[in-house]
């Protein structure tokens, strides 16, 4: 009986000494988010997650993703050694080397490659994670090549660079006063799903205490359905949706007069051409019934100040994005909702002084920074985000179809089916001289390597995470690394020391443990404090708050908030406009051949892009490729729920699988990405871009769907 019972525990997974289950907390990682979870441990291994409600500032809850955080470490994919190509690229045939081999390798190719064409022939290239981001971008400095690029090419930085042009060069991303705002704009993002323990959390908790709620959105969602007004603009026309919105502001006089004069410039000529967009027009363009759009804008200037919530993608991956994204932004400044409390960029509390940190807006300064890839392609983006370059056109790039070719690429976390035209990617691998990338999986982009490095997962490194606002939590290795995975930091100082570079300055980095002292250096808390209280321990040292005062003295060349940006506007191109000027994306596509707006990677609460279909439990929710499309468009076109069929752009076919959903917009078809051979991106153009920001028009495409057998005729 006894042995009953304690099976029994067992099966529960009840922690205790006589089970032998221990719970060790840790830190998620699945996404972005830093949740701090619960991982119950028997025998040195997983066996359960549950969200972390003991140290200060955990959220106590679980999403789907981080329900799923054993398969991340358990992955029959897992890298557990390096590994050099011993087949052709793209083959996925390779040996196990030894550590020092492979970073001999690596570092002599980069010294090859710069002694025979020069350093900016190397790029390095930072996806997923994002955290050792200013120390790879110090190991390039120290290389000498400007050619450092991240995944924010097509992710964060349109809505900075849109951000940064009107308000401000130390802005990253227009983060709500959620607690003291009396209403709240959500604006082409679903936070129930892409932050559910955090955003969603919020926005119901602020529901309750009477805060309204707008969201601006063409699908239905688990966010809409809490909002007073939902607004269903087409896809790709926010822009005319916030001039029209700005317009019934001026007119109806609910605008901020005394914020406008004192704070901002260039309104008179902002003024004019938003007279343009009447609610008749503002109707013709998003679809968006002008009565609604009208009592929305009221909302907004009734009270204000409001702040705007928006994702770092939905609006800005569209050829016309950062206009688009300067158009809902400026309404800030239209309402005085910027850097005041109940708005936007509220002035806040002190925070947690930590150096070395990664931020959106990359404090290190590129060596050679005007010769780099990306500068005459893209000139509003080397001077908004000149901490490193734009690798949107990487194909072109690779292929030496740039100011100068490429010879070697080195990557961390490198997926290169984020890119438009996957195929023409794969292509250029396969060619370049020599291409090495650490990952936690082997990858596809993996298999086109040379080399190929082991990396630790969240829960397998050592790291300190800020919670609660004023508190450092450190996180051993909550699970023994497998195989002789190391962290991505000792990568990179590893490399370093093999190139004869130093990270760190004048706190120099050699290891992931110096990285993590040096880290926290000021705040007043040593490393031995950290480990030795598992809570975590509360800053000594604590950052200067902003004040309003602060805030608004902006960082633009004029030194107010830019209704006509004068650096979007000194560049001598096409689409360069100071104002946020509209143009419409339909103008520029074959639509009469093509008529459906085709829009890739709607948020859902199981997936991560490419990340959560390796992990079966979150894979098998759903059938995969869909064409999720109104049940009234698929009936039309004679489609069936679950139907196999084809959906073709003006670059190529997939097969896909219909599924209805009465979410969606008539008219608008959407796509989930980065599934392997059956990835949208394949037949995404990869020249359809914001000429602004490169980023690529991934939520306003167009295509068509045929039927299997009409297509075979």
């Amino acid at each position: 009986m006894e042995n009953l019972d304690l099976k029994a525990l067992i099966d529960a997974k009840i922690p205790g000494e006589e089970t032998g289950i221990e719970i060790k907390t840790g830190v998620c990682g699945f996404c972005g988010d830093a949740c701090l979870v619960d991982v119950y441990m028997k025998d040195g291994k997983v066996i359960k997650v549950e969200g972390n409600k003991s140290v200060k500032g955990a959220n106590g809850k679980l999403c789907s993703k981080g329900a799923a955080l054993k398969q991340t470490l358990y992955s029959p994919e897992r890298l557990l050694y390096p590994m050099k190509r011993v087949g052709e690229r793209g083959e996925g045939k390779f040996e196990r080397i030894t550590w020092d081999e492979a970073l001999t390798t690596i570092a002599d190719k980069m010294k090859e490659t710069k002694e025979k064409m020069g350093a900016k022939h190397t790029m390095i290239y930072v996806a997923h994670p994002k955290w050792f981001r200013p120390q790879a971008t110090e190991l390039a400095n120290g290389y000498g090549t400007p050619n450092i690029g991240t995944e924010s090419s097509t992710c964060a930085y349109a809505l900075m660079m849109a951000f940064k042009s009107s308000f401000g060069a130390d802005q990253g991303m227009p983060a709500p006063d959620m607690k003291n705002c009396k209403a709240l704009f959500i604006w082409g993002v679903n936070p129930m799903y892409s932050k559910s323990t955090t955003g969603g959390a919020a926005i119901l908790k602020n529901k309750e205490r009477g805060m309204k709620l707008v969201v601006i959105d063409p699908r239905c969602t688990p966010t809409t359905e809490h909002a007073d007004i939902h607004l269903r603009p087409f896809p790709g026309t926010d822009g005319a949706l916030a001039l029209g919105f700005a317009r019934v502001l001026i007119t109806e006089n609910l605008y901020d007069k005394e914020y406008v004069e004192k704070y901002t410039t260039g309104f008179e000529e902002y003024k004019n051409y938003v007279m343009e967009f009447t609610p008749e027009k503002v109707e013709a363009i998003t679809g968006v019934p002008k009565e609604d759009m009208i009592r929305a804008a009221r909302l907004m200037g009734e009270m204000k100040p409001c702040p705007i919530q928006m994702s770092a993608s939905p609006v800005v991956h569209n050829i016309n994005g950062v206009q688009n994204a300067r158009a809902v932004t400026l309404l800030l400044a239209l309402t005085g909702s910027f850097g005041v409390k109940g708005g936007a960029c509220a002035p806040g509390g002190p925070g947690v002084p930590l150096k070395g940190k990664f931020s959106p807006n990359g404090k290190i300064k590129r060596v050679d920074a005007e010769n780099d890839l990306s500068h005459n392609d893209f000139p509003a983006w080397a001077k908004l985000s000149s901490h490193e370059i734009q690798v949107t056109k990487i194909a072109d790039y690779l292929e030496g179809k740039g100011e100068y070719p490429m010879e070697t690429l080195v990557a961390f976390g490198m997926n290169h089916h984020m890119w438009p035209r996957v195929d023409r990617v794969e292509e250029a691998l396969k060619n370049i001289g020599f291409v090495a990338n650490a990952d936690i999986y082997m990858t596809e982009s993996c298999k086109y390597c040379d080399i190929i490095l082991p990396v630790q997962s969240s829960l397998e490194r050592e790291q300190v995470a800020v919670t609660g606002g004023d508190t450092i939590f450190y996180q051993g290795h909550v699970v023994e690394p497998m195989g002789e995975a190391r962290t991505d930091m000792d990568i990179i100082t590893g490399l370093a020391e093999k190139l004869g570079i130093t990270i760190g300055g004048d706190e120099p980095i050699y290891n992931n443990e110096d990285y993590l002292r040096k880290m926290i250096s000021a705040t007043g808390v040593t490393l031995e404090e950290l480990k030795a209280n598992p809570l975590g321990v509360k800053s000594r040292n604590m950052t200067t708050p902003k004040t309003t005062e602060d805030i608004l003295k902006v960082k633009t060349p004029s030194g107010k908030i830019e209704f006509v940006s004068s650096v979007i506007g000194s560049c001598d191109k096409e689409g360069h406009e100071g104002l946020p000027v509209f143009h419409d994306f339909r103008e520029k596509l074959p639509m009469d051949e093509f008529p459906l707006i085709l829009a890739t990677g709607s948020r859902k609460p199981q997936l991560f892009h490419s990340r959560s279909y390796r992990h079966p439990w979150l894979s098998n929710l759903e059938k995969w490729p869909l064409v999720e499309i109104h049940p009234e468009d698929a009936e039309k076109l004679g489609m069936a729920d679950g139907e196999e069929v084809i959906v073709e752009t003006p670059m190529g076919k997939l097969d896909v699988t219909v599924a209805y959903t009465t979410s969606n917009l008539k008219g608008v078809v959407n796509v989930y990405h980065a599934l392997g051979d059956k990835d949208i991106n394949y037949i995404m153009d990869d020249t359809y871009l914001d000429p602004i920001s490169g980023f690529p028009g991934y939520k306003s495409y167009c295509c068509r769907l045929l039927k299997k057998e009409k297509c075979h005729e």
